[in-house]
């Protein structure tokens, strides 16, 4: 499913971070970030080499790693922020602090009809105006969460 999210580093009031395009709720790109904080002992550089490394972000990472300024070779580097994020089509994204070793799970959320609502993005297309919401915050040394239960919009 396209899905689309952001992998990020948490900054004060928000998120920097790369576009991540396919399979991007929680059970799929929450639970991949979650195996790869865990196979690491170096949270920092993990985020290095999805941040820093691949500045136009990724089709996908979850069955095997997919970026577009490398893999693909098509893209410009583009910053993912809490700013630009939702009117990109961004629904979810996961922003690491590195100094705690958590990653919130971050979530778009848009008025429809005077009521809030999920955000769904489509084809790269969302809500500028849309909110962010924490779905979670996890420590990235405590028992793996239940990805389902965490939702798939």
């Amino acid at each position: 499913m396209s899905t689309r999210g952001a992998i990020a580093y948490a900054t004060g009031d928000g998120f920097r971070g790369v576009y991540h395009r396919w399979d991007s709720y929680p059970s799929g790109l929450g639970a991949t970030l979650w195996e790869r904080a865990h196979k690491t002992e170096d949270l920092g550089i993990m985020l290095h080499d999805l941040i820093e490394n691949h500045p136009a972000g990724f089709s996908t990472i979850i069955r095997e790693q997919e970026c577009y300024c490398h893999s693909l070779g098509k893209e410009e580097p583009w910053e993912v922020t809490e700013k630009n994020a939702a009117g990109s089509g961004v629904e979810y994204v996961y922003a690491f602090d590195v100094v705690s070793r958590t990653m919130s799970i971050l979530s778009s959320y848009t008025t429809y009809e005077g009521c809030e609502v999920k955000m769904i993005g489509m084809f790269g297309m969302g809500d500028p105006d849309a909110t962010w919401r924490a779905i979670t915050i996890l420590d990235l040394d405590g028992p793996e969460p239940d990805w389902e239960a965490l939702g798939e919009a």
